[in-house]
């Protein structure tokens, strides 16, 4: 239910008052000025206009939602822009068009946060679409401004300092307010999203502040120094319009209601095609179209997203053309289903690219619920590692291609572990194991039995279709070392939705990795996110845990890792300022990790692979280093004439120079 009685607050900062309040300290302990390191303070005014509830959310922790004034800015700030930074999209790129593609399942909301919210089509509409206060360069170390025109770190390295840009606006017109930045924590922290890890990651032990100096200007104080600190606080506005407070009833409220976006895209009612499509389109005069960093990027008028549940259904659409384009990074499609001499290829009608990134590697593996039976002991769980012939599935099913995932946290240069190796295939190590776990004796169809007559048995559960092969081939393989594998293959969503809510005894996927400086361990592998309970609730006092405990869903630690010193190491980890310390209480973390053995590595690739239609076209350098996808950054375009040609040639036999190529400039050597 929604209220609509509201408080009015304002808070006048006029020059009168400032002149005479002297010099303070700023939030960042630095010596504190006039606006905007060192502009005269100008007549300006924070206006919180929120109803009682959110008022008083924000009165009750006064030390962290503050509202200063502009003589409270420092006036030593060195102010960046990303000036430096060099563009990264094409002057090339053409307005217009429509982009035709799929998703693999119907989404269950069109919310950003709470239950379901992470669906496959949440990319289109959060991931790639919403803008933040400042963006990662994807070709270097540094930053370009998004939402905020400009920033400055404290001489705290903690807090943060931004200047909104004055154009921003919402998809419905409404201007981007400082305010909307609070909103974004009291609506992050609400138990009414039911998001347990937004919850979390966004509460007052990570963020120490926020501050509001005029209409324009804010700060925002992390826990500690970081090396990337800048990225850490950058967070986006949530619209506080749209939802003025959030109660119990926001999960129905704002199941189909779409969030006004920063971002160019936006999804209207009348372009949701229940169960068949939805159309995105491009926000009328965005606001951000000529931005340095923004402009020849989003170019297609409309993406239109269309429900195809079966992968050969997918292929078979782009091939005829009604999909643009269909990615080629698993072996079958890259050298079976479209090999360079298919006649679409030949004809030069799809293109073929491989493209080398430099990213972390996402983590496709598979994640054992540690809190089942069996499961729950640390010898079967290195015996499933011994069991998984991963060397087989790279040669029969993915001709060699891949290169294996060592650890939970490989891409991250000098913070992954130099030398953990994945287990690797052997029955012998894998009996070995099993027998440690009580699996000693095998029956008559080959599967090891414990003393009580239990199977060695276990059910793998996955919403991807598409590498069923993969997992028959690691079943049969499997029943050497005397482990039985089931199989249960769901739809996507069902999927996630099955691991989500902790339901599974072996979950098989992959989740990308930010691109980060140093990953992050307390989200998939701290107590916190695997159960209700905490400390002694959680622990006996000989650090084993407790019976009768609550799995707790909807978070990232898909293993229900929880291990008591290994809580200690990642607090410390969450808390270290130096990146030597970092990185060395990182590479413990690997350590410990693998000996734990709740996540398995699959494989890795540093490249990915795509087919597309010629009529899509790209920056002559492909893409962006720090790409994890073809799409990710939207520098791509639709040419319309291209596309007419391209169709008329197809029934008239006009070819066209095939395209097949290999960009490497990113390439690392191994």
């Amino acid at each position: 239910m929604k209220t609509h009685i509201k408080l009015f607050s304002t808070v006048l900062v006029a020059m009168a008052l400032l002149a005479g309040c002297g010099k303070k300290k700023a939030p960042d302990g630095s010596k504190a000025g006039s606006s905007l390191g060192g502009t005269p303070a100008k007549l300006t005014k924070v206006e919180l206009d929120s109803v009682e509830e959110v008022e008083a959310f924000y009165e009750a922790d006064p030390e962290f939602f503050r509202i200063k004034t502009t003589a409270d800015i420092p006036v030593d700030l060195k102010w960046e822009d990303g000036s430096s930074e060099k563009v990264f999209a094409s002057p090339k790129a053409k307005r217009g068009g429509t982009l035709n593609t799929s998703t693999g399942d119907w989404p269950r909301t069109l919310r950003f946060v709470g239950p379901d919210a992470s669906g496959s089509f949440r990319q289109y509409i959060l991931d790639s679409n919403a803008l933040i206060l400042v963006e990662s360069h994807p070709q270097s170390d540094g930053y370009y401004p998004s939402i905020a025109k400009r920033w400055a770190v404290g001489s705290d390295k903690r807090t943060v300092y931004f200047e909104l840009d004055p154009d921003a606006r919402y998809s419905d017109g409404k201007p981007i307010r400082v305010t909307d930045f609070f909103f974004h924590f009291y609506f992050m922290r609400s138990k009414h999203i039911r998001a347990p890890w937004y919850n979390d990651y966004y509460d007052n032990k990570k963020f120490k502040n926020i501050t509001l100096y005029d209409s324009r200007t804010l700060s925002i104080t992390y826990y500690k120094a970081k090396p990337d600190v800048v990225e850490k606080v950058s967070i986006r506005p949530v619209p506080e319009h749209h939802y003025e407070e959030i109660d119990e009833d926001f999960l129905k409220d704002y199941q189909w209601e779409f969030e006004p976006t920063a971002g160019p895209y936006e999804v209207l009612q009348e372009n949701v095609n229940d169960g068949v499509a939805i159309t995105l389109t491009r926000v009328p005069n965005w606001w951000a179209d000529k931005k340095r960093f923004h402009k020849n990027r989003y170019n297609p008028d409309k993406i239109r997203v269309t429900v195809v549940r079966e992968p050969a259904k997918v292929f078979e659409l782009f091939r005829k053309g009604e999909l643009d384009w269909h990615g080629l990074s698993l072996p079958e499609y890259w050298h079976e289903k479209l090999p360079n001499d298919s006649p679409e290829v030949k004809k030069g009608y799809i293109h073929k690219v491989k493209f080398f990134n430099e990213i972390p590697v996402p983590t496709w593996g598979m994640r054992i619920n540690c809190s089942m039976p069996l499961l729950d002991n640390q010898n079967i769980r290195q015996g499933l590692h011994h069991a998984m012939n991963w060397a087989l599935v790279n040669k029969e099913i993915f001709y060699g291609d891949f290169d294996r995932q060592q650890t939970m946290a490989d891409g991250y240069g000098k913070r992954s572990h130099p030398t953990v190796r994945v287990r690797e295939f052997s029955v012998e190590k894998a009996e070995a194991a099993f027998a440690k776990g009580g699996f000693t004796q095998r029956g008559a169809d080959g599967i090891l039995r414990n003393a009580a007559g239990k199977r060695l048995s276990f059910t793998i559960s996955t919403g991807y279709k598409r590498f069923t092969d993969v997992l028959t081939v690691l079943k049969q393989q499997a029943a050497k070392a005397g482990l039985e594998l089931n199989l249960e293959i769901l739809e996507l969503t069902a999927g996630w939705k099955k691991t989500n809510e902790k339901k599974h005894e072996i979950s098989f996927g992959g989740l990308n990795n930010s691109v980060e400086l140093y990953p992050r361990f307390f989200e998939p592998y701290h107590s916190y996110n695997a159960y209700e309970e905490e400390g002694d609730k959680l622990y006996n006092a000989d650090g084993s845990l407790r019976a009768g405990i609550t799995p707790k869903p909807d978070t990232n630690n898909a293993t229900l890792t929880a291990d008591r010193d290994l809580d200690k190491l990642i607090k410390q980890y969450r808390e270290a300022e130096d990146l030597d310390e970092i990185t060395r209480l990182g590479h413990e973390l690997i350590q410990r990790l693998h000996d734990h053995a709740g996540y398995l590595p699959a494989w890795s690739k540093p490249w990915y692979r795509v087919g597309y239609w010629r009529w899509v076209k790209w920056p002559d350098d492909f893409n962006v280093k720090q790409s994890r996808d073809w799409d990710e950054y939207h520098v791509h375009w639709v040419d319309t004439a291209a596309k007419k040609e391209t169709q008329a040639a197809k029934k008239s036999g006009k070819k066209f120079p095939p395209v097949i190529k290999t960009f490497d400039q990113y390439k690392l050597e191994r």
